[in-house]
């Protein structure tokens, strides 16, 4: 995460400020339309979902009502043979007894009368009466049949139990009865005996046609892609041309979600990762029940034109939005490429300025700013200028002041053989060292020299000092191996030797001691020793030694250029105490020297 947070960082830094600019204004903007957009769809696309369902939910009303138009004309017919004459003295007469061969004939012709006028009514297919008793009388007619028949088929059961006295059915309800055929509908009606109203004499069965419920049905205008069920009192499937592309999976998650609810509703149905909606409603008349089953999308689909009402408002505004971050941020960026050009100028020397400089906001405070520094930059370009000038001339005297060490050379040298022509070797010797560490100290110009050169100058030093003290000031050098090549600054250790020459040994009443130098490694560092039994100093001035200033290469001056080109971790440590003489230390470290 924390990779990701310094990717996008970034790639923030490397924009632009126009870009910048752009991002933000348009993050600015576009971001809460775009909340405001899907906010405003969610909640359109959910009214029109609610709005959909109750319209399709009255559509299905309306069909009940037009359905119900149509049963009634079976119900009419159900109401004629319960109070016909003829029906009730036929029942009542083949379930009591043997039937004379004229009065079978007279049943029979009146029956078929019966059967063909309502055989002539608009849907009816065939019509049936289910009787007891009297064999051959019930066989003498496809249309007459036994009500022991019925008796097979276990949705007609509460009917014959005297529970239900009519009832719709689809033909595939009956598994029995096989004369059914698969498009029509069956009314059966229960025949009482008018005299006690308490008898079942038979039972009325009535084969419709159910192609006007069906077009009743069609009516009602579905998307592409929705499905209409239908199911029967007992919750079955009633089989249709709708049915033909039913998931039977979804269909039994519906039966499930419905299942207990009120006779009719609105109901949502997750499968998957859809979401589909269920619009049903009872059909009173027949018993049945119509569900509507569709997706959100088609169920939402009047939300269409709404949505792209909405995203095509948005675009406009992302549009207008780009449009005026663009002229925004150029117009404060305008100024800044201007400014931008003028450093650029600066970068390769033309400290040009802009003199119509209006406002007083950041821009124009930093235009002021940068043109007086321009103006400050030139005239310390010009002091620059002079300064070097200066320098170049300080510079050919100091060429011309180089002719004086060649001089003293030549003199000393002078004097060193006019010594040895008289014998006096001596002058010669001191002559001789005093050259050589002219030549050490001066170093050609030069910083840096070896150890071993530096030893051999300390060495030349104290030549010339025992020259004066007779000898009484030893030097004693224990240097450890290959430490000598070690490349250090010059004059180092001469400031040293001097300060324990004048400050340690000379106060001495004898005016003699010992002087020990020291040099061998500690890891990477290099340290240097010089070590006197002269007079030592106490803690009071032990404390400010390095505070001091002195004539020449003083202690201070050592400390202060071991540092410079070491860092503040290096320098000179001492160790003193009254009598006891002093020990100081110097740290180098070789391997870094800082550039000067």
């Amino acid at each position: 995460m924390s990779r990701l947070i310094r990717l996008v960082g970034d790639v923030y830094y490397s924009m632009s400020l126009r870009t910048k600019l752009i991002i933000s204004y348009l993050l600015l903007i576009v971001l809460p339309v775009g909340l405001l957009v899907y906010f405003s769809y969610m909640n359109i696309h959910k009214t029109v979902l609610q709005q959909s369902g109750l319209a399709y939910l009255e559509a299905i009303k309306q069909a009940e009502k037009n359905i119900g138009y149509g049963t009634e004309t079976a119900k009419a017919i159900g109401d004629q043979a319960q109070n016909s004459y003829d029906i009730q003295r036929i029942l009542k007469t083949v379930s009591q007894r043997e039937l004379t061969l004229s009065e079978e004939i007279d049943f029979f012709m009146l029956l078929n009368k019966n059967i063909l006028n309502y055989e002539m009514i608009d849907n009816i297919v065939t019509v049936h009466y289910f009787m007891n008793g009297n064999a051959r009388f019930v066989s003498s007619n496809p249309n007459i049949r036994n009500i022991e028949l019925l008796a097979l088929e276990p949705s007609l059961r509460p009917m014959l139990s005297g529970n239900v006295h009519e009832g719709w059915f689809g033909a595939s309800d009956f598994t029995q009865m096989s004369f059914a055929r698969s498009d029509e509908l069956i009314y059966v009606r229960e025949i009482r005996d008018l005299g006690t109203l308490s008898k079942t004499l038979g039972y009325l069965m009535l084969e419709i046609n159910s192609r006007f419920v069906w077009n009743i049905i069609r009516d009602i205008r579905l998307p592409e892609g929705s499905v209409i069920a239908v199911t029967s009192s007992n919750g079955q499937l009633i089989e249709s041309e709708y049915t033909a592309n039913l998931d039977k999976g979804l269909f039994e998650a519906v039966q499930t979600e419905v299942a207990g609810e009120p006779s009719k509703g609105i109901a949502r149905i997750k499968r998957g990762l859809m979401d589909y909606y269920v619009v049903y409603s009872a059909i009173p008349s027949l018993g049945w029940t119509v569900h509507l089953i569709m997706g959100e999308e088609q169920l939402g689909a009047n939300s269409a034109w709404m949505t792209r009402f909405l995203f095509g408002l948005a675009a406009v505004i992302c549009l207008l939005a780009m449009t005026s971050a663009l002229i925004i941020s150029g117009t404060i960026t305008k100024r800044l490429k201007r400014l931008v050009r003028l450093i650029r100028h600066a970068e390769k020397g033309s400290l040009k300025t802009e003199d119509n400089v209006r406002g007083n906001d950041e821009y124009a405070q930093l235009q002021r700013a940068f043109n007086r520094m321009s103006v400050e930059i030139k005239q310390l370009i010009e002091e620059v200028y002079q300064a070097k000038i200066s320098k170049q001339d300080t510079e050919m005297k100091l060429l011309y002041a180089q002719i004086h060490p060649h001089f003293l050379y030549n003199t000393l040298d002078i004097i060193h053989w006019s010594a040895l022509r008289i014998d006096a070797k001596d002058i010669a010797e001191v002559t001789q060292s005093l050259a050589k560490f002219l030549r050490h100290s001066l170093n050609g110009g030069k910083d840096h020299i070896r150890l071993s050169e530096e030893l051999d100058g300390v060495e030349r030093y104290m030549y010339i000092i025992n020259f004066r003290y007779k000898g009484s000031i030893r030097l004693t050098m224990e240097v450890e191996a290959e430490t000598d090549e070690e490349v250090m600054p010059k004059m180092i250790l001469q400031p040293l030797v001097e300060n324990a020459v004048v400050h340690g040994i000379r106060p001495k009443p004898q005016r003699s001691g010992d002087i020990v130098i020291r040099a061998w490694r500690e890891g990477d560092d290099l340290l240097l020793q010089v070590a006197d039994d002269g007079a030592g100093m106490d803690s009071e001035r032990l404390a400010t030694v390095l505070e001091r200033y002195s004539e020449g290469y003083g202690v201070k001056n050592v400390h202060q250029r071991i540092q410079a080109y070491y860092g503040e971790d290096c320098g000179l440590s001492f160790e003193s105490a009254p009598g006891q003489g002093c020990r100081v230390t110097a740290r180098l470290k070789p391997g870094r020297i800082k550039e000067h």
